[in-house]
């Protein structure tokens, strides 16, 4: 469960105009060492979808916030999240943002996966 690894494909998928099949195959095997979950990516179809899916599955009962402005070419795309909690604490929190949503879906997870991971 590498924090390097994690941060390193957060890195390469932030401010990418869209992922990679290799990318989101990498994140699903990084994913799943934080996150016993995590669900088997099926290929480019409904990506967004997919990693909705992942989030829910993996963070059960977060708040997802996403907040854009559709541009053509690209969006301006910015996600968040958020421990859901009775208080103000919060102690972890994903943040992403990207041209396109899935990028900034996956970003954001991965951010708390960064934080999640042991090492």
């Amino acid at each position: 469960m590498s924090k390097s690894e994690i941060r390193s494909l957060k890195d390469k998928v932030q401010g990418a105009v869209g992922l990679t099949v290799d990318q989101v195959d990498q994140a699903a095997v990084l994913l799943r060492r934080v996150f016993a979950g995590m669900p088997e990516p099926k290929g480019r179809n409904d990506l967004v979808g997919q990693i909705l899916h992942a989030i829910d599955v993996c963070l059960p009962g977060w708040t997802i916030q996403l907040t854009g402005k559709a541009q053509e070419p690209d969006g301006h795309w910015r996600c968040s999240l958020r421990e859901t909690r009775g208080s103000d604490e919060i102690e972890v929190i994903g943040i992403g943002t990207g041209r396109v949503v899935e990028v900034a879906l996956l970003e954001a997870l991965l951010h708390v996966a960064e934080q999640k991971a042991t090492v």
